[in-house]
């Protein structure tokens, strides 16, 4: 990255600004993030370099992130909100009214303005975080509940679909490029054993038993913004927002706040369920999404849960199987410590599946 290739970027999206400094911004892993900062009283902008080796339909991608961000800042202006542009991230069209710009090298980039006086926080340390981060997820999802889902890119095929993971699994169990099928034996029993039930899901899904509506597919807490006093601002990293079911979101989302280690911890003992992040996250969710659930997504909640560390698990055993091809390793076994660790936590919320289902009912 250059000075005049920042500048040259800039003219693409009508953006002919002086600029004070630029710099690496934030702790993504997918795409190249840039912080634009520019003098006096212009408004600073992120520039980011979409990582099309994951996105492939980069037009797409954007068509829904603009498809969102307008139907949200369109609700806030009717309900009389000022400060739009903290409240809904703004992404600025190209001078052929585009919104990605691919450059020389064949590389795609977007441009939004930084919503200025906020901060993210990377991991929940105590319940009124996971409180906090529930509402803010929970009003994204209400914000768009009227916004059908079909109108939406599937930009990722088949991301959250149980049925086409469960098939890829067992195709990376036929093929056993690795060598690893038979020492991994009792795992995969554990993770088939369950496949009955977890691909439910899916069959509500596709059956309209379950609503299809606009998901979000990354809920950590990291996609969060607040303002100087804590407040919640609005949701980030739209890259991921696609047609599903709200369970996708919930669960996504316990899967890593409610586990007490990383996901890929080594010593299995470590791995528990926070149940005041739990119950904290749930009540924060539902103050927000009650009134638009279904009856079936609220009964499904803690299910849904368990179904996204089960298709986590047999995602990452699959990846071992074919012999590590897909995920980045640290180590040989990598995959396996995480097939083994997400194993683990789905067998600690079967444990706890009582507790889930009483906070979610309220009973």
């Amino acid at each position: 990255m250059t000075d005049n290739k920042i500048a040259n970027l800039l003219e693409s999206f009508g953006m002919n600004v002086p600029v004070s400094s630029w710099s690496a911004f934030g702790h993504g892993h997918i795409n190249d993030t840039y912080l634009i900062k520019t003098p006096g009283t212009i408004p600073d902008f992120i520039l980011q370099r979409k990582n099309h080796l994951i996105f492939k339909d980069i037009a797409g991608m954007m068509n829904n992130i603009v498809l969102v961000t307008n139907h949200i800042r369109k609700k806030l202006m009717a309900a009389g909100e000022t400060d739009t542009d903290r409240k809904v991230m703004n992404y600025i069209p190209t001078v052929d009214n585009r919104y990605f710009v691919k450059d020389e090298d064949g590389n795609y980039w977007t441009l939004f303005l930084f919503v200025r006086e906020s901060h993210g926080i990377e991991e929940v340390t105590y319940p009124e975080q996971a409180f906090s981060a529930g509402k803010a997820f929970g009003h994204f999802q209400k914000q768009l509940s009227d916004l059908p889902g079909h109108l939406l890119t599937d930009t990722i095929p088949g991301f959250h679909n149980g049925k086409g993971r469960l098939a890829q699994f067992q195709a990376a169990i036929a093929e056993n490029k690795a060598g690893r099928v038979e020492a991994m034996k009792p795992v995969i029993d554990a993770l088939l054993s369950r496949a009955g039930e977890m691909v439910q899901l899916q069959e509500w899904l596709d059956s309209g038993v379950l609503p299809l509506r606009v998901t979000h597919n990354d809920t950590k807490i990291n996609n969060v913004l607040y303002d100087d006093q804590n407040q919640i601002l609005c949701i980030i990293d739209l890259d991921t927002v696609m047609p599903g079911t709200a369970l996708f979101d919930f669960g996504d989302a316990i899967r890593t706040l409610g586990n007490t280690a990383s996901e890929d911890e080594a010593d299995l003992t470590k791995i528990g369920f926070n149940r005041d992040y739990f119950r904290s996250f749930t009540e924060g969710y539902l103050s927000e999404s009650r009134e638009f659930l279904s009856e079936k997504e609220i009964q499904n909640l803690a299910f849904s849960c368990r179904y996204l560390v089960w298709e986590q698990s047999i995602r990452f055993l699959a990846d071992y199987l074919n012999g590590d091809t897909y995920y980045k390793i640290a180590y040989p076994e990598h995959n396996k410590v995480r097939t083994l660790a997400q194993l683990r936590y789905l067998e600690v919320l079967e444990e706890n599946l009582d507790f889930m289902q009483s906070v979610v009912t309220g009973n």
